[in-house]
């Protein structure tokens, strides 16, 4: 695929959200957290050409971190490193968006299902979630609200031991996390109110609402809207207005 494929303007970003560095790990692990977050919250942009130099400025860190992160996103699925011609933040692909929303959504049920017959008396650490959830739709911080999103979800599946099944899902996910970011300014509130209910039918066991909860909660709908409102070039392949509902 050539690199005309891409937006190859060579600016970047002029600052790239920053997370704390843990001393105690590499610091190419934090220089991989740090552009992947950008990444998927759509601070750098799908097509965007990235220089090792650049980030290296930005990150006051070596190019060597850089390199070696850029691998770990290449692996990803993030980046795509083209060999004499640079490294590009990859395009969203609808399609894999549509199966990573299908695998959420088989293993989802059977997490809520398995939580709501646990009888988990403590569900502190959820509350504690939702409150930060709220505080952000009221901030409009949809950058933190896609954190505390994901974050309520992992609680769930440590609830029911499978923490690393949630790991091996967000490796796959990553498109559709990037059209979750462009859907929550939208339906930020929604998606709140939807957890709250989660919430609700894990206290009452009520495996019932299960299945309509989770359809309503992944919803493809929004985003096949929010899609167009996008640049194209941003997408592998953006089908017409009376394509894209499948």
């Amino acid at each position: 695929m050539g690199l005309d494929y891409y937006h190859t303007s060579m600016a970047i970003v002029d600052t790239l959200q920053l997370i704390p560095r843990d001393r105690s790990k590499p610091i190419h692990r934090w220089v991989y957290e740090v552009l992947r977050l950008n990444i998927i919250q759509l601070h750098v942009k799908p097509g965007r050409l990235l220089s090792e130099t650049e980030i290296a400025d930005l990150l006051s860190v070596s190019r060597t971190p850089v390199r070696e992160a850029f691998i770990r996103l290449a692996e990803d699925g993030l980046l795509d490193i083209l060999p004499q011609k640079g490294s590009v933040v990859s395009l969203i692909d609808l399609d894999q968006a549509q199966e990573a929303r299908f695998v959420r959504l088989a293993v989802e049920r059977e997490i809520l299902k398995e939580t709501c017959t646990k009888q988990i008396a403590v569900l502190e650490d959820l509350e504690e979630n939702l409150e930060w959830q709220e505080d952000c739709g009221r901030k409009g911080a949809y950058d933190q609200l896609l954190l505390a999103d994901n974050g309520f979800h992992r609680i769930l599946y440590r609830l029911c031991g499978k923490e690393r099944v949630w790991d091996a899902i967000k490796k796959l996910d990553y498109n559709y996390d990037r059209l979750r970011v462009m859907t929550l300014p939208i339906v930020g509130d929604r998606i709140i109110g939807e957890h709250r209910e989660i919430l609700r039918s894990i206290r009452d066991q009520d495996i019932g609402k299960i299945e309509e909860l989770l359809n309503r909660h992944l919803t493809w709908e929004i985003i096949e809207q929010v899609v167009l409102e996008y640049p194209s070039e941003f997408f592998v392949s953006r089908p017409k207005q009376a394509e894209i509902a499948r």
